[in-house]
């Protein structure tokens, strides 16, 4: 995090606000306040929260921005202002953020409703990582994982909901730039490409109101660069839809040596686009082995292409698993070409079926799905 040092000079068309509050817990404790920025943080004023637990921020500003207040890099609260607000907040609580009422801010008001709300995501997280982790050993810890692996996706289903309201309700606030971009755990709620409507929504309100913020101006930038990969996505899936002659693949297999998809013309095929770090990929190579013995006197081959960057994670997966088809691999994750050219999502697996021409038939990321059609090209064939 950078930190500039802020003076309190006269700026053009800038408005006097002000942050109040009462923190009777942390009398004594010092407060500051910060501005942040698209890039960096400034640091703004601190003062000393008196014996009645008072303090009061007046600075100027001259455009709605974001505001850290806190006391430590653990107890802090991130506050949205307009030019001219004057901002009172209360808190009973050490620490502050855990229970605080905001007034004099609707967009701190939006951002203190939003803080619970992640608040509560938390805790309904930790609860699932308790019983995940009491149930490791268990004879029925499979079982249990699944369980809570549906737990875990309806958390993250009630999130988007959530999202999709607030940018319903509040298009035009720039707390919408902060809800949209706040993860739960390490993992992003929203998907760019795949929730694109909703970060349009937000640029096309924000540029109406805020034609000049700069938090709006770096939205706007991000929505551009988003229809950019969007539109190269559509060109790259015209290339792989089906009825095309797949694109070739030559890569490494697990010996170091060149294998080229060309070379199981002839035959259908089904090409695994898979990581060794996936849960999924490693379930359905399971489910794979146990078929691949009928494949083969169906006349099919297997193609894994591993979109792993860690050739110890790949190969060591391949070994455990003890996958018996080709396995091939740049080692160049999802930023490699075979990942721009067979248009592949950001979650993996995913399958495209080949005729004996190594015509694309038909291409998902469920494998139960791509099996029906399996069969569906059998018969034809």
């Amino acid at each position: 995090m950078v930190i500039v040092f802020w003076s309190c000079q006269d700026q053009p068309g800038s408005e006097i606000s002000s942050v109040e509050g009462s923190f009777p817990q942390l009398a004594g404790d010092q407060i500051t306040i910060e501005e942040l920025e698209v890039r960096k943080t400034i640091a703004m004023d601190s003062a000393v929260i008196d014996k009645m637990g008072h303090f009061r921020f007046d600075f100027e500003i001259a455009d709605a921005g974001f505001y850290v207040l806190k006391t430590t890099d653990d107890n802090l609260l991130l506050l949205q202002l307009e030019k001219g607000e004057h901002v009172k907040l209360s808190s009973n609580e050490d620490p502050f953020f855990r229970g605080y009422e905001v007034t004099g801010s609707p967009g701190s008001e939006y951002l203190r409703d939003f803080e619970y709300f992640m608040q509560s995501q938390r805790d309904r997280i930790d609860s699932i990582a308790t019983v995940y982790y009491d149930a490791r050993g268990q004879e029925n810890f499979m079982e249990v994982k699944t369980r809570l692996d549906s737990v875990y996706d309806a958390i993250v289903d009630d999130h988007r909901h959530y999202i999709r309201d607030f940018v319903k309700a509040h298009p035009s606030s720039l707390t919408s730039l902060i809800v949209i971009n706040r993860s739960l755990g390490q993992n992003n709620v929203l998907d760019e490409e795949k929730d694109f409507k909703l970060f349009h929504t937000i640029d096309s309100a924000l540029m109406e109101k805020y034609p000049d913020n700069k938090h709006a101006l770096d939205h706007h930038e991000r929505v551009k660069e988003i229809q950019g990969r969007i539109f190269d996505r559509r060109i790259a899936e015209e290339k792989v839809m089906a009825g095309k002659k797949a694109p070739d693949i030559v890569l490494n297999d697990t010996a170091g040596n060149p294998f080229s998809l060309k070379s199981f013309t002839g035959h259908p095929t089904i090409l695994q686009f898979w990581t060794g770090w996936s849960a999924r990929s490693r379930e359905d190579n399971q489910t794979l082995i146990k078929i691949y013995p009928d494949l083969q006197k169906r006349g099919f081959k297997i193609l894994g292409v591993s979109l792993d960057e860690n050739a110890v994670v790949w190969k060591g997966a391949v070994k455990i698993d003890q996958l018996p088809w080709k396995q091939v691999s740049s080692l160049q994750g999802l930023h490699s070409e075979i990942a721009k050219t067979y248009n592949l999502p950001s979650e993996l697996p995913f399958y495209y079926l080949l005729d004996d021409k190594l015509v694309i038939r038909y291409k998902n990321s469920s494998l139960d799905s791509v099996l029906i059609h399996l069969d569906q090209l059998t018969l034809r064939h």
